[in-house]
């Protein structure tokens, strides 16, 4: 399978035959009990006690995302962001096994991030019903999360931002940490950080597609939640009487969205995958 042919998580499983092997992987005490599709999910909150223990003894990394609740335009939904970061989490974990842990909700607004007074100051235009918590909050709740992750043995954690403010947050607490919570190691980013080289080359292949809500992320929805995206809409952005992020964009960006793609999309999603994996995946081997 060519890199150059972008491709869906169903079919990157099938073709690298990842999907038969998790078929194979269930154990035995637990075919006459629970459901072969659940024996076959790394999603935390569908496992059974047994079933998580299983998956951990065989990878024990963790993979959580993150993300605020955002408006990106009349076209995509307000959880454009959390997708984004908990699909790349789901893919890698097919790849390098581990457990999947729900997205979280949560992030900061602007970059530099804003405090808890500066929300509530009135001073930043948040467009409304974007949902913000502070960056301070963000920031003792990220720690706190991966703290327990440490205390539950995990060895490797993959903390994922689906927003750019997040990804930053993840990267500074990292640094500050060395990449440690005791005994785990983890690494925090997103997608600007884990594949700048191929957003800026997708960026140069399709020109004015770049941008909050433009075509290149309203790719990344149609890959992973094409229900939830009316691309038509997006061209009644100038007229739409709320505000929008997207309203200062100049119009022959707008009107690019419509040309946005799964297979740009999955071409990101994948690569973002695969990179996740392999620092998870090399974390453990030298942990």
């Amino acid at each position: 399978m060519s890199d150059k042919t972008p491709v869906s998580r169903r079919q990157f499983l099938e073709t690298t035959g990842l999907t038969a092997a998790a078929g194979c992987a269930a154990p035995a005490a637990l075919a006459a009990d629970a459901p072969a599709a659940k024996r076959r999910s790394r999603k935390y909150e569908e496992m059974l006690p047994e079933q998580f223990y299983e998956e951990f003894a065989k990878a024990p990394i963790a993979y959580w995302s993150t993300a605020p609740l955002e408006e990106h335009g009349l076209h995509n939904p307000l959880g454009t962001d959390l997708y984004q970061g908990y699909e790349v989490c789901l893919r890698a974990a097919e790849i390098s096994g581990g457990i999947v842990f729900p997205p979280l909700p949560v992030g900061p607004a602007g970059h530099p991030s804003l405090s808890r007074s500066q929300l509530r100051s009135g001073k930043f235009k948040l467009v409304p019903p974007s949902f913000w918590t502070s960056r301070e909050l963000c920031k003792q709740l990220y720690t706190e999360l991966l703290e327990y992750m440490a205390e539950l043995k995990f060895k490797v954690c993959i903390a994922f931002a689906g927003h750019w403010p997040c990804d930053f947050l993840l990267q500074e607490i990292q640094k500050e940490l060395h990449g440690h919570v005791g005994a785990m190691q983890f690494w925090g980013g997103g997608m600007c950080s884990i594949i700048p080289d191929i957003m800026n080359d997708e960026g140069k292949k399709y020109p004015l597609c770049g941008g909050h809500g433009m075509m290149m992320e309203t790719s990344l929805m149609l890959a992973t939640h094409p229900d939830l995206v009316d691309l038509p809409r997006a061209k009644r952005l100038k007229d739409y009487p709320r505000d929008s992020q997207l309203k200062s964009e100049p119009q022959n960006k707008i009107d690019r969205i419509a040309t946005a793609n799964a297979e740009v999309g999955n071409l990101q999603l994948n690569e973002a995958a695969r990179r996740a994996a392999k620092l998870a995946t090399g974390m453990l081997a030298h942990g």
